[in-house]
């Protein structure tokens, strides 16, 4: 039978007609399930939004080592971030941006947003959201993150 048709056929509450299609021998339910006792906590597994594949090279978190970056989306090597050495990738994952702020840096004014490691919440560097000289555009939609903040993660010799 279709719930529909059990529904329908009989007078009963859905949760009462319902309770006689989980088993054959169980007594239809009265009322609706009960709570769960407040000592159980019910805790999420620790994982990430994004796992980037097994064969690449990889730059990962130094706190929690979730993904961050394929060593293939490396731009350059050869910047500087507040704490110390850093480098500007094409695209990351697992990380979370803050509010754009303007912020005059090395190379000009820009507008930058804080990123953060998605799993622990430490802040990795930042993302360009937007330069105000013609030859910083090309750094508009990258990302820094500090060298202190990753580690080199699967496939380095």
């Amino acid at each position: 039978k279709c719930v529909a048709q059990v529904l329908t056929a009989h007078s009963l509450p859905p949760w009462q007609a319902l309770g006689s299609l989980c088993s054959p021998w169980a007594a239809p339910r009265v009322g609706p399930l009960p709570p769960a006792p407040a000592m159980v906590r019910i805790s999420k597994p620790k994982t990430f939004q994004a796992y980037l594949d097994d064969c690449h090279r990889r730059y990962s978190c130094a706190h929690c080592r979730a993904h961050l970056a394929n060593h293939d989306d490396l731009i350059s090597k050869s910047f500087q971030g507040s704490q110390g050495r850093a480098y500007l990738f094409n695209s990351v994952v697992n990380v979370g941006c803050g509010p754009a702020e303007e912020r005059v840096l090395l190379t000009g004014l820009h507008a930058v947003a804080d990123i953060h490691c998605e799993n622990c919440k430490t802040t990795l560097g930042w993302k360009y959201e937007q330069a105000f000289e013609s030859s910083q555009k090309y750094k508009e939609g990258k990302y820094i993150i500090e060298l202190n903040h990753m580690i080199k993660d699967n496939g380095w010799d």
